[in-house]
């Protein structure tokens, strides 16, 4: 396992970063992790897709896919 001055670094699952999407979907959007990336993909997020509780979570995608 690698490690930075801060400690390991965690290698995540396909699962985990599904579950690490999900959780914080919930907690910025009160939408489920699967929820999100369909609203994202068809461009539901409108006339500010680039509102800081959608950037993080859009950062996550790749995790969970």
């Amino acid at each position: 396992m690698a490690t930075t001055d801060t400690g390991p670094i965690k290698e995540l699952t396909l699962e985990d970063g599904r579950q690490l999407l999900d959780k914080q979907a919930r907690r910025y959007l009160k939408l489920s992790g699967s929820e999100f990336i369909k609203k994202w993909e068809a461009g539901e997020f409108g006339d500010d897709p680039d509102r800081p509780e959608v950037m993080r979570l859009v950062m996550l995608i790749p995790f969970a896919k």
